[in-house]
């Protein structure tokens, strides 16, 4: 999916809806492009963090994936970010509805913005 509309100089950007389904103990890939208009969203010196939880403020965390443990890998200047859980971490996620959120933070200490959120399902699996 694309994020039409985000920008960094946007400042009434609404983060975009879109459930994600995980597989379990399966290898979890998801990418996507954020662009302002058509033109793909310069990503230089953003890092970002993309969390599950059991629901909407709980204080639990279920999975965390980022840049920094390598999870979420940018392509900053094709505005890309692709997600990557391997299956032995995703085998510890037990079947069920979870919620998400996927923020980019530009820089140390700068703006946070939630670019994605939604609903994330984990199905079982037979085979672990």
């Amino acid at each position: 999916p694309t994020c039409s509309g985000c920008s960094p100089t946007n400042r009434v950007l609404m983060s975009a809806k879109f459930n994600l389904t995980c597989d379990q103990a399966t290898t979890f890939n998801f990418q996507f492009q954020i662009l302002n208009d058509s033109t793909p969203w310069n990503l230089t010196n953003y890092t970002a963090v993309m969390t599950v939880r059991p629901f909407v403020g709980a204080s639990t965390t279920t999975l965390v994936a980022s840049t920094t443990n390598g999870y979420i890998a940018l392509d900053a200047l094709n505005g890309r970010a692709t997600v990557t859980v391997p299956a032995s971490v995703t085998a510890d996620i037990a079947s069920g509805r979870y919620s998400y959120d996927f923020v980019l933070q530009a820089g140390s200490g700068g703006t946070v913005t939630r670019i994605l959120e939604g609903k994330f399902v984990v199905t079982g699996a037979v085979t672990t």
